[in-house]
C-alpha cells in the first residue's frame, strides 16, 4: 500500500509498473512461498499438540531409516526441525523464482506488454529479489509461532514496521536520498521491511516466545532426504490451494482491464473490499488450523473435529455478517475510491454478486484452515484447481465476452464455482475419519522421530 501511494505521486507509468511488478512477483513469487508454508501448519501444529500432550517422549518406535533416535533431543525441540526443513526447500525454490524476475522484462514484452510499463516493471521486480530471502524467514517464523497459539508477534511486528516502512517509501523515493528518478526506491523500501519484519520475528521466536523449540543447526537433519519429502509434498498440496485461488483472481484482474479502464477500477475496488472482509475469517482459520493440529497431535480426534464444526459455525455467522455489511455499504462504497460516476455504477452494481461471493469465500477459507489442520491440504488443492480453471474461470470468460455479461459474467462464474468447491469441501470434513486423522499425525512423529 505505501508504494502504491507513494509511486502515484510520480505519475501514471511508475504507478502501473509498480502494480505489474507486483502481480508478477506474487504469482511467480510470493504465493509459492505462502503456500508452501502450509507445511509448517500442519507438521509443527501436530508436533506441537503431541509435545503439549506429553505424548513426544513416550513411544516404543523401531527406526525405518536403520538407526535410533536421539532421546537426548526433546520432542518440542524436534518441532523446530520442521520450521528449519522448510526453509532450506522454500530457499531451493528461491532460485528459479529469482532467475523468473531477473528477466521480467523480456517476459512481460513477449506477453505484449508496454515497452516503457515493461522496462519499469523489470527494473523494480529486479529490486525485489533480495526480498525473497527474509520473506521466506518471516513467512516461515510466523506459522511457526502461530502453531503454538502464539499470534499476538506478527501483529505486534507488523504494527512497528508499517509506519517504519512508509517513512522509507518518503525518504527512497522524494528526498535527497531517492534510488533512480523512477521510483526505484519504493521496492527496495520494501526489502528492507521485509527484512526488519523478518528479524524481528526472529528475535521475538528466540527471546520472547517459541524459543524453547530452538534445536540449533543440525545439517545432518536439514538435508534428510526422507522428510524434506515430507516437507515438500505438505508444501505442493498448500502450494496449489493457495496459488489457484490466487491466480484466479490475477486472471480475473486481466480479463477485466480488457472490458476498459473503468471495469478495472471497479474491480480492484470491489476485490479490495471483499479483501478486506476477508481478514477476519483468515484469522479464524488460522487459529483453526493451529487448533486442530495441535488436537490431533495430542491423539484428540474428538477436539479436533468438535473445533471443526464450531469454527464452521462461526464462519457462516461472519459470511452473513461480511455479506450484510457489504450490501449495506453498496451505494457509498464506490464513493470511497473513486469521483467516476461510472466506476461508481459498475461498483454499486457488482456489490450484490460480491456479498453472495463472501458466503462461499469466508466457508471455503475456513475449510481450509481446517484440511490444513488436519494435514489434508491435498483435498483443498484439487477442488480449487477443478473449481476455479474447469468451472469458475471458463464460466465467467463465456458470460463476459459470448454473452457480453462483462464483469457480471467473471463474477458469476467465480461465485458460482466456490459455492460448488465450499459445499464439497464441507462434504469432505464431514466424512473425515478424525481418528484416522489422529493416527496419521502420529505416524508423521513416529516417521520423524524414527530419523532424528
Amino acid at each position: 500500500m505505501a508504494a502504491v501511494l507513494a509511486l502515484g505521486r510520480l505519475g501514471t507509468n511508475a504507478l502501473a509498473s509498480m502494480a505489474l511488478a507486483t502481480l508478477y512477483a506474487n504469482v511467480t513469487g510470493y504465493s509459492l512461498i505462502v503456500g508452501m508454508g502450509a507445511a509448517i501448519d500442519t507438521l509443527c501444529s501436530q508436533a506441537y499438540g503431541e509435545h503439549m500432550a506429553g505424548t513426544g517422549e513416550k513411544k516404543e518406535l523401531g527406526s525405518p531409516c536403520g538407526a535410533s533416535y536421539d532421546q537426548s533431543v526433546s520432542h518440542f525441540q524436534r518441532h523446530f526441525r520442521h520450521l528449519s526443513r522448510t526453509i532450506v526447500i522454500m530457499y531451493i525454490m528461491c532460485i528459479p523464482v529469482a532467475v523468473l524476475w531477473w528477466f521480467t522484462e523480456p517476459l512481460l514484452l513477449l506477453a505484449g506488454q508496454d515497452d516503457v510499463i515493461a522496462e519499469l516493471s523489470g527494473r523494480y521486480t529486479r529490486l525485489l529479489i533480495p526480498s525473497l530471502f527474509p520473506f521466506v524467514i518471516s513467512e516461515c517464523v510466523k506459522r511457526f509461532l502461530m502453531s503454538q497459539g502464539i499470534m499476538a508477534a506478527q501483529m505486534l511486528v507488523i504494527g512497528v514496521v508499517a509506519p517504519i516502512n512508509f517513512f522509507l517509501q518518503y525518504v527512497f523515493v522524494f528526498t535527497s536520498w531517492k534510488l533512480g528518478l523512477q521510483g526505484e526506491g519504493a521496492p527496495f523500501a520494501l526489502t528492507i521491511s521485509h527484512t526488519l519484519i523478518a528479524v524481528a520475528l526472529v528475535l521475538y521466536a528466540r527471546f520472547v516466545e517459541g524459543g524453547d523449540a530452538y534445536a540449533g543447526l543440525e545439517y545432518d537433519q536439514l538435508f534428510n532426504t526422507k522428510k524434506l519429502w515430507m516437507v515438500t509434498e505438505l508444501g505442493i498440496a498448500g502450494v496449489l490451494m493457495t496459488c489457484s485461488e490466487w491466480w484466479a483472481w490475477e486472471i480475473v484482474a486481466l480479463m477485466a482491464g480488457l472490458l476498459g479502464p473503468e471495469f478495472l477500477a471497479a474491480q480492484t475496488i470491489v476485490l479490495s473490499a471483499s479483501s478486506w472482509a476477508y481478514t477476519m475469517p483468515l484469522g479464524f482459520a488460522i487459529a483453526c488450523t493451529t487448533r486442530i493440529g495441535n488436537a490431533l497431535g495430542a491423539g484428540s480426534p474428538y477436539q479436533a473435529k468438535l473445533c471443526a464444526f464450531v469454527v464452521l459455525g462461526l464462519g457462516l455467522f461472519l459470511a452473513v455478517m461480511n455479506s450484510t455489511f457489504l450490501m449495506l455499504g453498496r451505494d457509498s462504497l464506490g464513493y470511497l475510491f473513486s469521483d467516476d460516476e461510472v466506476v461508481i455504477r459498475i461498483v454499486s452494481e457488482i456489490v450484490p454478486l460480491a456479498a453472495a461471493f463472501q458466503l462461499a469465500d469466508v466457508l471455503g477459507c475456513i475449510c481450509g484452515g481446517i484440511l490444513r489442520g488436519a494435514g489434508r491440504p491435498e483435498i483443498g488443492a484439487y477442488l480449487n484447481l477443478i473449481g476455479y480453471y474447469v468451472l469458475g474461470i471458463p464460466i465467467g470468460i463465456f458470460l463476459c465476452f459470448k454473452l457480453n455479461w462483462s464483469l457480471y459474467g467473471l463474477w458469476i462464474g467465480l461465485t458460482t464455482a466456490l459455492f460448488v468447491v465450499s459445499f464439497i469441501e464441507i462434504y469432505m470434513i464431514y466424512k473425515l475419519d478424525w481418528d484416522r486423522e489422529a493416527d496419521n499425525a502420529r505416524q508423521r512423529s513416529m516417521d520423524n522421530l524414527a530419523c532424528d
